[in-house]
């Protein structure tokens, strides 16, 4: 065998050996990770549930308005997001949630409003409370999930069971009918006689 051959041999021996180590550490390493490591667990539902009743909502984040016409009716639901694009999802709960910092009188009548990351978010509602089973302030918990900085380019709002992404984000109702803003057709009386274009020859104006 040439000098060239045994290199080349020595070569793809030891590249096999170093593969063949490298899966042996990586099952070694799948074998010690928890499975709560390596499956996302279901959720446990917090204590206080959200009933929030959303009429002609408007989402501002650091003062400037984000969304208008927001409607929800939420029932009995766990979560309730905020995606602001370029900090993540504000995952909102009105029990303690892990990673969340708690934010006291967030829900105060008609607004709820809190800050994430140095950012305000206020969600606004309009004539009513937005919570329906309880009335005044109430402290909620709120977690920022930055695994989903990049999942659009403008901002967002849901609801659901589930502290982990993917979120759901449901499209926001139709407005109610009692709001709908009636529009009147009127027919516009005609353009009068002088202002209506001449013409060179003549000056009469044109019909």
């Amino acid at each position: 065998m040439s000098q060239f051959s045994q290199r080349v041999y020595s070569t793809l021996a030891l590249v096999a050996a170093l593969s063949m180590a490298a899966a042996s550490q990586a099952q070694a390493q799948a074998r010690a990770v928890p499975v709560s490591a390596t499956a996302s667990q279901p959720s446990a539902m917090p204590d206080h549930l959200i009933s929030a009743r959303v009429r002609d909502g408007v989402l501002t984040i650091d003062g400037m308005v984000a969304k208008v016409q927001l409607n929800y009716d939420i029932q009995n639901t766990g979560y309730m997001y905020f995606f602001v694009p370029g900090v993540g999802t504000a995952v909102v709960s009105m029990g303690p949630l892990a990673d969340g910092v708690k934010v006291p009188d967030a829900f105060d009548g008609e607004k709820l409003a809190f800050t994430v990351d140095g950012h305000s978010v206020e969600l606004s509602n309009e004539g009513s409370s937005l919570l329906e089973k309880r009335k005044g302030k109430a402290d909620v918990y709120v977690r920022l999930d930055r695994s989903t900085v990049a999942i659009s380019r403008y901002p967002r709002m849901g609801y659901g069971d589930t502290t982990t992404a993917p979120y759901v984000w449901p499209l926001s109702a139709a407005q109610p009918a009692g709001k709908d803003k009636v529009e009147y057709a009127v027919t516009p009386p005609p353009v009068p006689k002088s202002m209506l274009p001449q013409t060179a020859s003549s000056g009469t104006p044109k019909q």
